[in-house]
């Protein structure tokens, strides 16, 4: 009686919970910051209910913004019309070689009227100034996600792994191709519609939430796993590190990045 007492648990111990036989194994042990969760949504970023959500460690992840401006005087500086001269006479390079050759009779022309002191009054100085380069905006690019996932099987690698990568590779690519010329597609085509001219189907949208923040909508741009890594005995890869770039379908504005971060 007393051995039993001995190895009794206290009645506050917590109990050991295994990880759950599931895709995901460590969802519900890790915060879900740690995760990024893909899923499919219409071009407004609208859910769609029978869209799978494909879940992964991220371990690196970067956003990129960029804006495009310039300066509408960039190409009509006298610097870019004549460089050898500008760089000539800002150098002082054009007045020193006039002083060498004072004996040729054009060049004493040119001293009589003034021209070689006027070269000379140039050195060092430039005509650049704030009017001719004032910024003007041209453009803004799409907003730029590179992201480093992390897939790990724990009990089925083809679940935990290879099914989800198969996933993500399959909404980076178009739906669907025709095998078909653009020509026969047309002839076949006995709708009055143009879906014989355009006989694909784009890539899907697809939104990111991770870090309490979704990205909607997004186009899966690339998709780059490790085709060799270490396999089960069916040859399922057992862990896979995946770099992923996304991309907004539009350019945002600063509406969008309230919205992001939940501002108004």
């Amino acid at each position: 009686m007393s051995k039993a007492l001995a190895y009794a648990p206290a009645i506050n111990t917590a109990k050991t919970k295994l990880p759950e036989t599931e895709a995901d194994p460590l969802y519900r042990s890790i915060s879900k910051h740690k995760y990024a969760e893909f899923s499919l949504c219409d071009k407004e970023g609208n859910s769609i209910a029978s869209s799978p959500v494909i879940r992964a460690l991220l371990t690196d992840g970067d956003k990129s913004i960029e804006s495009q401006w310039q300066t509408p005087f960039e190409n009509s500086n006298p610097e870019l019309k004549m460089p050898m001269l500008m760089a000539g006479l800002q150098s002082g390079q054009l007045s020193q070689t006039a002083e060498q050759m004072k004996s040729n009779p054009i060049l004493q022309v040119l001293s009589k009227l003034g021209v070689q002191d006027a070269m000379q009054s140039v050195e060092g100085r430039t005509n650049l100034t704030k009017v001719n380069t004032t910024q003007v905006f041209l453009s803004t690019s799409s907003v730029r996600l590179n992201l480093s996932i992390f897939f790990l099987a724990f009990s089925d690698a083809k679940t935990e792994v290879e099914d989800k990568i198969m996933q993500l590779e399959a909404w980076s690519v178009p739906v669907s191709l025709s095998s078909d010329s653009t020509l026969q597609n047309v002839i076949n085509d006995s709708n009055t519609t143009l879906e014989g001219l355009f006989s694909g189907v784009i890539p899907p949208f697809v939104s990111l939430t991770t870090h309490g923040k979704t990205y909607k909508p997004f186009i899966l741009e690339s998709v780059s796993a490790p085709i060799v890594a270490p396999i089960d005995e069916k040859g399922n890869r057992l862990s896979l590190a995946v770099n992923i770039s996304l991309m907004s379908r539009t350019a945002w504005d600063s509406k969008d990045i309230y919205s992001l971060y939940g501002g108004n």
